[in-house]
């Protein structure tokens, strides 16, 4: 057999499917099944909100009555603004149930950039939050295609009785579901047209993959307009008939305890969160006795004992008592997808018990393409293709290192209005991701780096950016980073440069040990040393030539 395939339709799927089924269907046939089970919650005061899947189902129903009473039918896109709550999800079904589009938009978008989104993608109506309305009345100002705003959080005035004459077709498969803006900027923005049959193809296809059922629990963390978030953290779990909770912030302790409350079994992230969870829990060890710290070391090394010596993972059983003092113990999978997951955060999370795998996909495939083996994770890579796709390596090198491409029903219709973009992008049938990668001998696919970003430096050397980043963020003081080539304008060569999030819990640490106020000269000088320090590691011609400092997180897609 040879070391490295260039195509692969290998899949690990553990049991069969439910069938294809449109997103409305899907939520009409969870909610026959589990009427009376909570389908989402939220803290509100200091009570769980809650909405069974028969009202979810009702309200559903009952809202696209009501936008089709005020001219809205099939095919007319919808755009939908807000923070995670049981509504957003509301607003969401009762849109794509109707045959409407929905158009998600990024909550972090600025004015200029909603209002981009909205005229580009024709929206006809916008359901948008309290937390909103400010940024969306001045976005959706004198556009002439807008015909309605409608107040998220008081959705019950728009319901009307759901009879089946409001709709004057049923949903097929084919029909388009939504459409996904990659970036809010009127040069590079690509809106991901997505069909019913492209999003729950990968939805079961996932379901295949994954052990889960209506007795588990999701904690919901990332923004809904999220691809990864949309189908993994909602449409899954309610196909499945779960539970989903809504964490009320982004603060690591705040969702540990949404967690605990709710006794939430499975996690769908970004690697930064993990990231955060992680170096929390070692912070919290760090503050202990010298006698804890000793005992979480040594049975740090017993586990690994046991992992080199019989393949055995014994974390479960030494950290169980850690893993319920942290207020984590519910947890049974994580799942991280985005980025690329730090290997000694998911080695650490390991040690400590836990089942955190990580996949890969893109907006462009509704997203989903692998993901890696729960009992026995490679943490190198991304994992194996979902059932239904397949891979393929163009242009292979002598290492197996290609362009990856994909295959399969949840591959997108096209850019919205781009023909030229989406021609680019899509040769007889396959998906070209942009990302580099090799698939080795079981099927699994090891992502090297980004095909269109490669930095190529004056003498000829490739420099992949993915590499320069993961040495950066070793840094305990930087949290993200994104590496790429920048021209000098002096001497027309390209060079690296690196935008840099700081992290800002460490900057908190350190002014509380100096005794210093921390301010934005003293940041830029410790990132200055810690890009010099950090990029000794690498070969001349890859170290950061220069870098920039942002005040927010990049956004996720």
């Amino acid at each position: 057999m040879p070391k490295f395939l260039t195509y692969s339709d290998k899949h690990y799927a553990i049991r069969p499917g439910l069938g294809q089924i449109t997103i409305k269907g899907m939520l009409a046939r969870s909610a026959g099944l589990y009427p009376y089970k909570t389908a989402l919650q939220m803290r509100r005061g200091e009570e769980f909100y809650k909405v069974t899947y028969r009202e979810l189902k009702e309200r559903a129903d009952q809202l696209s009555a009501g936008l089709a009473r005020r001219g809205l039918g099939p095919g007319d896109r919808v755009a939908i603004l807000g923070e995670n709550c049981p509504e957003w999800i509301e607003s969401y079904m009762a849109v794509v149930g109707m045959g409407a589009v929905g158009v998600p938009l990024d909550s972090q978008l600025k004015t200029q950039e909603i209002r981009h989104i909205l005229t580009d993608s024709e929206s006809k109506a916008l359901i948008v939050s309290g937390n909103y309305a400010e940024t969306a009345a001045e976005a959706a100002g004198g556009l002439p295609m807008l015909k309605h705003v409608f107040p998220m959080n008081n959705l019950s005035k728009l319901y009307e009785p759901s009879e089946p004459r409001t709709l004057k077709r049923q949903v097929q498969l084919e029909d388009l579901a939504v459409i996904i803006y990659t970036s809010g900027t009127t040069g590079s923005s690509k809106g991901v047209m997505l069909t019913h049959g492209n999003i729950m193809s990968d939805v079961d296809a996932s379901y295949q993959t994954f052990r889960f059922d209506h007795h588990d629990s999701f904690i919901s963390v990332l923004p809904l307009h999220h691809t990864f978030e949309a189908t993994c953290g909602m449409l899954i779990a309610l196909y499945a008939g779960c539970t989903i909770t809504y964490a009320r912030s982004l603060k690591p302790k705040e969702i540990i305890a949404d967690i605990r409350d709710a006794q939430c079994t499975i996690m769908v992230g970004v690697p930064l969160l993990f990231e955060k969870i992680y170096l929390g829990i070692l912070r919290g060890v760090r503050e202990k006795d010298w006698l804890t710290r000793m005992a979480f070391a040594a049975s740090g090394g017993v586990v690994k004992s046991i992992k080199t010596v019989t393949g055995r993972r014994a974390g479960g059983k030494l950290f169980k008592s850690l893993r319920e003092k942290a207020g984590m113990s519910s947890l049974r999978l994580m799942v991280s997808g985005g980025a690329a997951l730090n290997i000694e955060v998911a080695r650490g999370f390991e040690i400590l018990g836990f089942d955190l795998v990580q996949g890969y996909g893109l907006t462009e495939t509704s997203p989903v393409l692998t993901t890696n083996f729960v009992k026995d994770p490679d943490h190198g890579s991304v994992g194996a293709a979902v059932p239904g796709v397949e891979l393929k390596i163009i242009d292979a090198d002598a290492n197996g290192v290609g362009e990856i491409a994909a295959r399969g029903p949840n591959l997108m219709q096209g850019y919205y209005k781009n023909p030229a973009a989406t021609q680019a992008v899509m040769k007889d049938g396959w998906f070209l991701t942009g990302d580099l990668g090799y698939i080795d001998a079981r099927g699994c696919l090891f992502i090297t780096g980004r095909a269109k970003n490669v930095i190529v430096s004056a003498a000829g050397k490739n420099i992949y950016p993915e590499e320069v980043e993961a040495q950066l963020l070793k840094s305990p003081y930087i949290a993200e980073a994104l590496v790429m080539g920048e021209m000098n304008a002096q001497t027309s060569r390209e060079e690296v440069h690196a935008m840099i999030y700081p992290a800002s819990e460490a900057f908190d640490d350190y002014a509380v040990k100096h005794k210093i106020k921390v301010d934005e000269a003293l940041v830029e000088k410790i990132i200055k040393d810690e890009v010099r320090r950090e990029c000794s590691n690498l070969a001349d011609y890859k170290r950061v030539k220069h870098f920039s400092v942002r005040e927010e997180e990049f956004p996720k897609t």
